[in-house]
């Protein structure tokens, strides 16, 4: 069993820098774990599998929650890190750069359907 806290950087007008970190924790088992082990801080990494929501009772008395992966995949995406040395591109590297070139759907403004709401 294997345990990390990934930060993932999602845009957010609100944040000075125009992007926020969400924090999510995973959790992996068998082969997944000793693949999510063999990471780094500073790691490119994705993780598939089930989310849940954690809630807890914080010291303070509060209630807290946190969101939690149950890794089903662990895929290593090697890149430059500040500092570090060069590793090599993975598929979750390309897979990122297909995301983010427009869909083919962006482009068509049509409404998907012309009918009238049958009710």
């Amino acid at each position: 069993m294997a345990m990390a806290r990934l930060a993932v950087s999602l845009p957010c007008n609100a944040a000075e820098a125009g992007e926020s970190t969400f924090w999510l924790g995973v959790i992996a088992f068998g082969k997944q774990a000793d693949a999510l082990a063999k990471h780094q801080k500073g790691d490119l990494v994705s993780v598939a599998g089930n989310m849940q929501l954690n809630q807890w009772t914080g010291q303070d008395g509060g209630t807290q929650q946190g969101y939690q992966v149950v890794a089903d995949s662990v895929i290593s995406a090697r890149t430059v890190r500040p500092g570090g040395k060069a590793g090599q591109r993975g598929q979750a590297t390309d897979a990122l750069r297909r995301a983010q070139q427009p869909s083919r759907d962006e482009y068509d403004q049509r409404p998907p359907f012309d009918d009238e709401t049958p009710f």
